[in-house]
């Protein structure tokens, strides 16, 4: 069976924008995601070499995400003001998010399986890149809050303005290059409601396990398997 070339469209724009929100952990990090509902903390699902793959939320490209380490150092924590004003900066693309990917998940399948007239696509395109456009204006005008140097938010806009479906990410990037700066012991404690650190605890000590199984009994996963106590 030969797939259509408007088939392998659609699924090129699907993979770019899965791979390039995909993470692959190691075994001593936690994805932490902040919904409308909250924080959630997840450890990954399957196994790739040695490490677990994340795949966030498809259908919401403008929740922050974040990874952390429960071997990095407590000492060298970003305050709690400092974290939540760079999340609620990261609310300023929020729109343009939900208007791009309806134009590239809801919008594309539906020209091209109904109505695959040139005229069409090229307006649908000139949104695409006028959408991606308006991302790379926010992320120059915002660039202070966002920590980025001119320089650093150049490269970015043109990196969006090259992929698309790379500029789906870009809340998801800029939260991944800045960082919580907290260990992620006290990141789950203090962020995830009180009825599911426990259970973001026991995904922790599983991945704890599999590194002592590994390394046998090692001082910084001993120290480590003590803090991790703390989450109980």
């Amino acid at each position: 069976m030969t797939l259509s070339m408007d088939v392998l469209l659609v699924g090129a724009v699907v993979a770019l924008y899965l791979q390039d929100a995909t993470l692959l952990l190691h075994y001593d990090e936690v994805a932490l995601t902040r919904t409308s509902r909250g924080w959630r903390a997840s450890t990954g699902g399957i196994e790739a070499r040695d490490r677990r793959v994340f795949v966030p939320d498809f259908f919401r490209p403008a929740q922050p995400l974040f990874r952390s380490s429960w071997l990095s150092d407590p000492a060298h924590a970003s305050t709690r003001t400092q974290t939540f004003h760079f999340v609620d900066a990261l609310s300023v693309f929020a729109r343009p998010l939900r208007l791009l990917w309806l134009c590239l998940f809801v919008a594309l399948p539906l020209l091209l399986w109904r109505r695959p007239d040139p005229l069409w696509l090229l307006t649908l395109t000139g949104m695409v890149y006028g959408i991606t456009a308006w991302l790379c204006v926010g992320v120059w005008r915002f660039r202070r809050v966002l920590e980025l140097g001119e320089r650093d938010a150049l490269k970015l806009a043109f990196e969006l303005l090259c992929c698309p479906p790379h500029a789906l990410n870009v809340v998801r990037r800029l939260s991944l290059r800045r960082g919580l700066n907290e260990d992620a012991v006290d990141a789950v404690r203090r962020l995830l409601p009180a009825d599911t650190v426990a259970r973001a605890g026991e995904q922790m000590e599983q991945r704890l396990s599999y590194a002592l199984a590994l390394r046998g009994d090692d001082a910084v996963l001993l120290h480590a398997r003590n803090r991790l106590e703390e989450l109980r």
